[in-house]
């Protein structure tokens, strides 16, 4: 049996939906010291994470995604591309918060 095609992530959509939802734009992300906070990366997932920089720099949209930076999970210690933040909200990330 075939299987369909999976539908391809759309990082430039998943961004405007992110800040019409209310998320911040990574021009404005915690930096170093400020504490941690979730991130929405460019693959879409939602991660719990802090700066490790002391200066906002980001990369501009390109034909990958739109204006990233890199943060740290706060988890696994990995780095994370962003393309937008918000503070934790104990009610909605239960089980990145745990």
């Amino acid at each position: 049996m075939k299987h369909a095609v999976p539908e391809r992530r759309k990082p430039y959509k998943m961004l405007e939906q992110a800040l019409a939802d209310g998320w911040e734009s990574v021009h404005n992300i915690p930096l170093k010291g400020e504490g941690e906070f979730v991130v929405l990366t460019l693959s879409g997932l939602i991660k719990l994470a802090r700066n490790r920089k002391v200066h906002r720099i980001t990369r501009k949209a390109d034909g990958y995604g739109p204006a990233r930076t890199t943060v740290v999970s706060v988890r696994t210690g990995n780095y994370l591309g962003a393309i937008a933040w918000r503070w934790p909200d104990p009610e909605i990330d239960k089980a990145l918060l745990l």
